[in-house]
């Protein structure tokens, strides 16, 4: 009992530590903004209707990965100087301090919930993680990369996918402490913690009905998970494999997208929540392009407040400052890293780059097409057609372990919407929505689900949007029809939360007192010289780990060292 209690409070309090950085740093970066572009000399309470300390380690996430990727240009991203850099970052704090604070006012039920149920019952899940194929694939070794090397002209030439190298990747290789690398696990639950704090927030203290309704519905949604066709999984949230981020895209696509529109209904918008919609949404896409039609309902925003009268055009211009600041260095960092303004977008890679392989740009857009099971290649063919693709993408002989699952979850979530709708209306009034907001809230909906048709449709891509589907049901609720006991409603929180880990993570806390991953430096990483690499490929499979002289490509790679940047080719 003492090694579980012993386990559990080390676990807890390594959690926190990351935790807090980026939620510290989030708050830097609000009191630089306020500072900067709003001549504010206190900080808000409430930014995007929520509680704004929700906000602060998701921001916090965006403020540091940007500045490790403009570090990167400059100096390898295991370097002390890096980690001095980063406690620069925090410095902001110390122009706002509250000399006032109370600290019996900080032992609350909420802060409760916050900071200690929410990422305690997550943190059951370290127990029984391991990685996702993918990182050992490829993800893993991209961040071995950026930690011993700046940035290298070419970097795609080394290996395809690290032409895709995400945000994600710069903000995990920061975190190779451990033994096992269990903090690339707490930087995955850092997001699920802001989705169950946003929901509790919504849920229990917020007074915009629509928001708590909504959240209230993918509460119900969220344990129907856990019951239905072959086992359940219906499109909401999971703990995900080590490595990925399509769990902190789906979260951030469905609470940004639900923020959005619900700024549409109050008709008000404060000028924070435009200056961070702006930076969530390009996060979004900087962690994984396929999140790209956020902006949809972000242009949307924009003509919105300008035909409102909100803002003037020069005024929300002034606000997009930070966005284009960011998105300058990460466009900046994909040329010169892969010849595209946007990896593997075809249209973007007009380079002259002596080091540009012709046509390998084309060769991965269409590979990453067809292992996304898109409808995209038999759009373009003329010999195929729609019910092809849904009958291979359902019922593939070939692939029927994979269509099995997509056929499972889709088949889920029908059944659970309409068990969510049966609930919605049982439990609210309904609410008659301006045409206008319907057709910006279908239409958003129906673009999303064509996008994902046509470019990548498997579930772990459409979490977001099916999320997003569910959240939405709230905007067409009003008061509750009878008075709902709030004992009931934090029943099927918990219940909701506490069936997140698997039973087997349970299972494992109490009986291992461990955390589950490997450590995969020892047995793969090996003595080099990047100036003088010998390639090599994996002795059995395609995952190279961590050894930078492993890769899969094909040809015969070179890395110049002359200059200031290394440059990779395969010419």
């Amino acid at each position: 009992m003492i090694d579980l209690l012993v386990f559990s409070l080390v676990t807890y309090f390594r959690y926190l530590l990351l935790y807090f950085y980026f939620y510290f740093a989030g708050r830097s970066l609000i009191i630089l903004i306020e500072k900067i572009f709003l001549a504010n000399k206190q900080l808000p309470k409430i930014l995007l209707s929520t509680k704004i300390n929700i906000f602060y380690p998701i921001l916090g996430l965006i403020f540091i990965g940007n500045l490790l990727i403009l570090f990167h240009f400059f100096i390898p991203l295991k370097s002390v100087a890096i980690f001095f850099l980063l406690l620069l970052a925090l410095l902001p704090n110390f122009y706002n301090v509250n000399k006032e604070i109370n600290f019996k006012n900080l032992v609350t039920v909420n802060n409760f919930f916050y900071f200690v149920l929410i990422p305690s019952i997550l943190l059951i899940s370290s127990s029984d993680i391991n990685f996702h194929y993918d990182a050992a694939y490829y993800h893993l070794n991209n961040q071995n990369w950026l930690r011993e090397s700046n940035l290298i002209i070419g970097f795609v030439n080394i290996f395809w996918p690290f032409g895709m190298s995400s945000i994600y990747e710069y903000l995990s290789s920061i975190l190779w402490f451990e033994g096992s690398l269990i903090f690339l696990h707490y930087l995955s639950l850092i997001f699920v913690h802001f989705f169950y704090s946003f929901i509790y927030y919504q849920v229990f203290i917020s007074e915009n009905k629509f928001l708590r309704n909504g959240s209230i519905l993918l509460l119900f949604f969220s344990i129907l998970d856990n019951f239905g066709y072959m086992g359940g999984r219906n499109g909401f949230i999971y703990i995900q494999e080590v490595g990925k981020q399509d769990i902190p895209v789906a979260i951030l696509l469905s609470v940004t997208s639900l923020l959005i529109v619900s700024k549409f209904k109050e008709e008000k918008i404060e000028s924070l929540d435009v200056i961070c919609i702006s930076l969530i949404s390009l996060f979004i896409i900087q962690l994984k392009v396929s999140g790209v039609y956020i902006f949809y309902l972000y242009l949307f925003l924009f003509v919105f407040c300008i035909r409102k009268n909100l803002f003037t055009i020069k005024k929300l211009m002034t606000f997009q400052i930070p966005l284009f600041s960011f998105s300058i260095i990460w466009l900046v960092k994909n040329y010169l890293t892969t010849g595209c303004l946007i990896f593997p977008l075809s249209l973007t890679c007009k380079n002259t780059f002596s080091w540009y392989v012709d046509g390998s740009t084309e060769k991965v857009e269409e590979y990453t097409t067809a292992t996304s099971f898109a409808f995209m290649e038999y759009f373009i063919d003329p010999n195929l057609t729609f019910v092809m693709w849904f009958n291979e993408f359902f019922y593939s002989e070939k692939y029927s372990v994979f269509t099995d699952y997509y056929r499972s979850v889709y088949l889920n979530f029908l059944f659970s919407l309409m068990f969510v709708f049966f609930v919605k209306i049982i439990l609210f009034k309904k609410y008659k929505n301006e045409k206008s907001f319907f057709y910006i809230s279908t239409s958003y909906i129906f673009i999303s689900v064509m996008y994902l048709i046509f470019f990548g449709p498997i579930p772990r891509y459409t979490i977001g949007i099916l999320c997003s589907v569910i959240l939405f049901l709230g905007f067409s609720t009003n008061d509750f029809r009878f008075k709902v006991n709030k004992l009931f409603l934090y029943t099927i929180f918990l219940i909701s939360i506490g069936l997140l880990p698997r039973l087997n993570s349970y299972i494992n806390f109490i009986e291992t007192k461990n955390i589950a991953l490997s450590d995969p430096r020892p047995s793969n990483e090996v003595s080099r010289n990047i100036s003088t690499i010998n390639w090599v490929k994996p002795e059995s499979g395609d995952r190279c780990w961590i050894d930078l002289n492993c890769t899969m490509e094909e040809g015969n790679i070179k890395i110049h060292t002359e200059g200031f940047f290394k440059t990779a080719s395969k010419k």
